[in-house]
């Protein structure tokens, strides 16, 4: 195993604002960004191509998705609103995916999802080169009891828990006017059921846990593997939402671990040991406190974690890095501001310490984090 100081952790941030899609040849398209974190010579990288949460839009800003790139095979852990554009403008095509990971049924991780390969697919050059698979939870089996034993309106009452699989043949079936139209015109077909191999994640029946119990101790279990990657999963607290699936990565460059959406978590804790970056969820209780009522502060404390648990589940799981993805919906009010260094004092002063400790032989690439924007904390080092 080589040291992940061949690996590194760059964010995606705007670089310029245009009227008008017409570009001229070599022009810097529309809403494209530039990658924060030198990747020359690195031969694991991971992108960040959105960070914005809830289902609410928030201009300039795209949903949660990461790219974790290995030698030259990308993975993409979730693709919530926009993430589709931002794939493409990281130079990744849909077909050239090693897997998809989807880490739980919410809006702001799997809008896009189906988006990364319908829109490309109905182009009238397009060829699908390979088979792309796609990991996400399976059905729920059933809807928790809602909130205060309200009585709620339940869509699609036959089947009100789908699973990922279900999720995509919903979703091209009704969009199956657009796609057999353009496979009519070009004479050729982009078969969705050949260019994608869906596969419903869920834990084994063992961990005894259902929608009534969304995250019992358990030991991660297999998911996923091929020639450059092992990926490893469990189940961590997200609220009623069930599965809620955290991933990890290992590479020979190293481990890097996802949580999705969680509160802190022992599961995650286990999943996360030793990795070499985790890239954790995050929220501001204050930014909250100061938008919303109580209900939804103590949800959000239920549902996520604060900074400093964040902190705590990198100590524990003895993580090297961690990049931490601020869970904000919407905009801040007039006069709040968290300042950066807020959210660098966990996670920036636990990489320069562990640097100090470890010695020029085993430095890492450093911690991403900021607010809103993603911006590296230090500059990475080459073993």
């Amino acid at each position: 195993m080589t040291l992940l100081g061949s690996a590194t952790a760059v964010a995606a941030t705007s670089c310029a604002s245009h009227t008008s899609d017409a570009q001229p040849s070599g022009a810097t398209p529309p809403d494209a960004y530039e990658l924060s974190g030198d990747v020359d010579g690195y031969t694991t990288t991971l992108t960040l191509l959105g960070t914005a949460a809830g289902p609410i839009a928030v201009p300039g800003r795209s949903g949660a998705s990461s790219v974790l790139v290995v030698g030259d095979r990308p993975y993409l852990v979730d693709a919530g609103p926009w993430s589709s554009r931002k794939l493409i403008q990281a130079g990744i095509s849909a077909d050239s995916l090693g897997g998809v990971f989807v880490t739980h049924m919410h809006s702001d991780h799997i809008a896009d999802l189906v988006n990364v390969f319908w829109l490309v697919g109905g182009t009238p050059s397009y060829r699908a080169r390979g088979v792309v698979p796609v990991y996400g939870p399976g059905s729920a089996g059933a809807l928790p009891t809602p909130r205060a034993g309200k009585t709620i309106p339940v869509r699609n009452p036959l089947t009100p828990a789908p699973g990922l699989s279900q999720l995509f043949t919903g979703v091209l079936d009704a969009y199956a006017y657009d796609i057999n139209i353009r496979n009519a015109e070009k004479g050729a077909g982009t078969d969705y059921n050949r260019m994608l191999s869906l596969h419903d994640v869920l834990p084994p029946d063992s961990s005894g846990a259902s929608a009534e119990n969304t995250a019992p101790e358990m030991e991660p279990f297999p998911v996923f593997e091929d020639d450059r990657v092992r990926v490893t999963a469990t189940l961590v607290p997200h609220g009623p939402v069930y599965p809620s699936l955290a991933y990890r990565f290992d590479t020979e460059d190293g481990a890097v671990t996802f949580s999705g959406d969680t509160a802190k978590s022992p599961t995650l804790v286990r999943l996360a040991q030793g990795s070499d970056i985790l890239v954790h969820e995050v929220i501001d209780v204050d930014f909250y406190a100061a938008t919303s009522g109580p209900a939804l502060v103590e949800h959000m404390i239920q549902a996520h974690t604060t900074a400093q648990d964040v902190g705590r589940v990198a100590t524990d799981a003895d993580v090297r890095q961690v990049v931490a993805l601020p869970h904000r919906a919407g905009r801040p009010p007039a006069g709040h501001r968290r300042p950066v260094g807020a959210w660098r004092e966990v996670h920036v002063r636990r990489c320069r310490d562990r640097r100090a400790r470890s010695g020029p032989d085993r430095r890492r690439a450093a911690a991403v984090a900021a607010r809103l924007h993603l911006a590296r904390c230090c500059r990475p080092e080459k073993a």
